[in-house]
């Protein structure tokens, strides 16, 4: 599958996916959120999620409040009692991990630079 997005863009569109709940989630759909991303998608990515809390929980939790809860580094940062450069760090790291893992999975996202 090519997706013509970096990761940073498929992660915030995730995040307004799974907002919205589509997928399997049993929330009603919110009226703020839409996404364009499919549900093969977005479940392939949930699971990625999920992997990721698997070795990295706190990274895990970082991803999902930054992507899906939409809170700033600085909120993060306050709510799990961390420096806000390690919330960067943990960020940049899962969001990496993510996208590794995604390319093996056969999507392919296009770099950053």
């Amino acid at each position: 599958m090519q997706l013509n997005t970096t990761i940073d863009d498929l992660l915030n569109e995730w995040g307004a996916w799974s907002q919205a709940g589509l997928g399997l989630t049993l929330n009603s759909p919110a009226q703020t959120g839409w996404s364009s991303l499919d549900d093969d998608t977005g479940l392939l990515i949930d699971r990625a999620v999920a992997m990721l809390g698997m070795y990295a929980p706190k990274t895990k939790t970082v991803v999902m409040l930054s992507y899906r809860s939409q809170l700033s580094c600085r909120q993060i940062a306050k709510r799990l009692d961390i420096g806000e450069t390690q919330t960067k760090k943990l960020l940049f790291s899962g969001a990496a991990w993510l996208e590794g893992h995604l390319i093996a999975k056969g999507i392919l996202i296009k770099s950053a630079a």
